[in-house]
C-alpha cells in the first residue's frame, strides 16, 4: 500500500474543502429558494437555529450586516412565519428573536433526509478520527472568521481612500 506525501494530502484536502464549500453553497441556495427566502435570510435562519434566542443586534454582529439589514431581514422571517419577536419580561425594552415552530415543519423535508444520510456515513469513522474532524473544522473556522475581519479591515481602508481622495 503506498502512501501519499504528506504536501500530496494537504493539496487533497485543500481541493476537497474548495468542493465541499462549493456544494455547500448550491445547497444552501437551493435551500433558500425553495424557502422563498434570499441567502442572508437564510444565514440568520441558520444562526438563530443555533443561538436563538438573541437579540437583533446580536443576530446582525454575527451574521455581519448592518442593524438596518437585520430589521429587514427579522421583518422577511417573522412575515413568513419562521421567527418572532418576544419581549423580554425582565427588561420590557429589550425584544429578543426566537424561532416558531413552523422552522421545523419547514426544514424537516430539507434537512431531514440529509442529516439521516450524514449520521450514515459518519459511522465510518471511529471516535477519534471524529474528533480530528472537529478539531480540523474548529481551527479552520478560527482561520476564516479571523481572516474575515481582515478583509473587513481592508475593505474600510479602501472605502476610506477612496472618499478621501
Amino acid at each position: 500500500m503506498s502512501r501519499k506525501s504528506r504536501d500530496a494530502l494537504l493539496c487533497e484536502l485543500g481541493d476537497e474543502v474548495q468542493g465541499w464549500q462549493t456544494d455547500q453553497e448550491i445547497f444552501d441556495a437551493e435551500v433558500a429558494e425553495l424557502l422563498g427566502l434570499n441567502r442572508t435570510d437564510l444565514r440568520c435562519l441558520d444562526i438563530l437555529s443555533r443561538s436563538a434566542p438573541m437579540t437583533a443586534s446580536q443576530l446582525a454582529e454575527a451574521a455581519r450586516v448592518t442593524g438596518g439589514a437585520v430589521t429587514g431581514v427579522l421583518d422577511r422571517l417573522e412575515g413568513a412565519g419562521l421567527v418572532k419577536r418576544v419581549r423580554d419580561d425582565a427588561d420590557r425594552r429589550r425584544i429578543t428573536i426566537a424561532l416558531t415552530p413552523k422552522v421545523g415543519r419547514s426544514t424537516e423535508a430539507i434537512y431531514g433526509p440529509l442529516v439521516e444520510e450524514g449520521n450514515k456515513a459518519l459511522e465510518a469513522f471511529s471516535a477519534a478520527e471524529l474528533e480530528a474532524i472537529v478539531k480540523f473544522l474548529r481551527l479552520n473556522r478560527a482561520v476564516l472568521v479571523k481572516h474575515a475581519g481582515r478583509l473587513i479591515e481592508l475593505r474600510k481602508k479602501r472605502s476610506a481612500r477612496s472618499t478621501s481622495g
